[in-house]
Formats: C-alpha cells, structure tokens, sequence
C-alpha cells in the first residue's frame, strides 16, 4: 500500500481508497509533503532555503528533521524517504498524480494524461506564505496548464483526422472541464459540435459559456462569435433545390419510360392486327 498524492485540481491525501486528512493538516508540513513528493530527490540545503529562508543553517537543518519526523509519525511510521547525507529522496511509496501526468505527457499517452489531469496544480489551495515557494507552485502550474492544452489540441486534432467524431467530442468536453472560462478549448468544442452535426448541442454550448463569461463582464472571441453566427445563419436559410443535374436526369428517365409504353403498346396493337396470327 502506498500514499497517493492529488494535487492537480486541489489537494488531497491517499492511502489506497482510505482518505488521509491528518496529513495535510498542518500546512506547513503539508507543503513540505507536496515539495518532495513532486522533486522525488533533492538537496537538504535547496529544501531548508526553500522553506526556512530566515533561519541559519542549524536551526533549519533542526526545523527540516523535525518536520519529517512529523509527517512519518502520521503516516504510521512508513519508511516514506530515503535519507542521505546531503540530499533526501522519496521512496515509490509515495507518489502524486502531478508526476504521473508529466510522465504520461512524455511517454506521449495523451489518453492517460488527460485523464488524470482534473485542474491546474494545487488549485485554490494556499498553504505557507514564501515567495519561494509561491515561485515554484506558479511555475509547475504553468507548466503542467501548458501541457495540458498542448495534449488537448494535439488529441481533438488526431480524432477529428481519424473521423472519430464522438472521440473528439469527448477530448473538447474534457478540455473544457478544467477551465470552462477557457476560450480556445469552447471554441474548438463548439467547433467539433458542429462539424459531428450536432448543431443545436454547438448552440447550446455558446450559450453556456457566453452567461459563463458575462458574469465577469466578458466576451467570447470574434472568432468564436463568427463561428456561431455562421451557424445560425445556416439555420435559417431555406432547404436547397434539388441539383440540376439530378432534375435533368429524371425528366430524361421519365421520357424514356413514356417512350417505351408506347412503343410497348404499338407492337402489343400490331401484333393483334396480324391477319395469319395463330388462334
């Protein structure tokens, strides 16, 4: 059994199915947790300036070993970390998703990727107040947003090429679900909609999301605006006329049958006129 970090989307803690709110109690200690779960190996000197900037080296060589000793108690005295002289790495034991998602992203799974991506990293969650440590929250959650969009695109693109439209579909809903304030990922969902048929749904998805935006006092894209007033546009207009080519031929089918009734009818009349016709 292991300990499962989620931190894309929020911040919980795992124990299989059994959920570890002890854990993340403390805050501090609960970022300290997130740091090395996510680096996996790291300095004891890059850790104490990250979260003991103030202090002098003992007192936060003191402070780290103190918290470690914390976060093993509550998590049952597991061998969670490997200590080394200058450097600590974390044993596979415990893992987090954020990992698991870069390295579905690198093995290019996007199908897995994106479904463990929920929302951005850490999302809404405010643990200790450090720029350091500010600075490398924003710059992951950057980071791990970017590749999330980058295998959103490159998925949505693949599935339409392919012509598999539910597919698609599902890669735009799932793009959008993170961010629905997002306006590339509900243009290309309106956008997919509509290529599968599904205009009325394309409609309908607009609408969502422009109330979505108007609440913040916003706007969709032109472009996106464009795309939907094309769509209405098209609602409108009359049925079209059936192609000429197509009327053409069936006049000239229709000649020909009443060409051939006649001529039928001719030969049955001469044939009963024959005057040696056998009784």
């Amino acid at each position: 059994m292991g300990i499962q970090l989620v931190t894309l989307g929020g911040l919980r803690a795992f124990e299989d199915t059994r959920e570890l709110e002890p854990l993340l109690a403390q805050r501090s200690r609960a970022a300290l947790l997130v740091y090395l779960t996510i680096e996996r190996r790291i300095s004891r000197d890059v850790v104490t300036a990250m979260f003991w900037p103030e202090s002098d080296a003992e007192s936060a060589r003191h402070a780290l070993r103190q918290s470690l000793y914390h976060l093993t108690k509550v998590i049952g005295g597991r061998d969670w970390i490997e200590p080394r002289a200058h450097e600590l790495r974390v044993r596979p034991e415990v893992e987090a998703d954020a990992t698991s998602f870069a390295s579905a992203i690198e093995e290019e799974d996007l199908d897995r990727a994106l479904g463990i991506y929920r929302g951005s990293f850490l999302e809404g969650v405010h643990l200790v107040d450090l720029r350091s440590w500010e600075c490398w929250v924003d710059a992951r959650r950057a980071k791990w947003a970017r590749a999330f969009r980058r295998a959103c695109r490159e998925l949505l693109d693949r599935r339409v090429a392919e012509r598999n439209l539910a597919a698609a579909i599902a890669v735009a809903e799932r793009w959008v679900a993170p961010d629905p304030a997002d306006d590339e990922a509900q243009h290309r969902l309106i956008a997919t909609l509509m290529i599968a048929g599904e205009r009325t749904e394309a409609l309908r998805q607009y609408e969502t999301y422009a109330r979505l935006l108007a609440q913040e006092g916003l706007q969709p894209l032109d472009e996106t605006c464009q795309l939907v007033e094309h769509l209405r546009m098209e609602r409108r207009l009359p049925p079209p006329a059936p192609p000429v080519a197509r009327v053409v031929r069936c006049r000239c089918r229709m000649r020909h049958q009443v060409a051939r009734d006649l001529d039928r009818r001719r030969r049955r009349r001469e044939f009963s006129d024959f005057p040696d016709r056998p009784s």
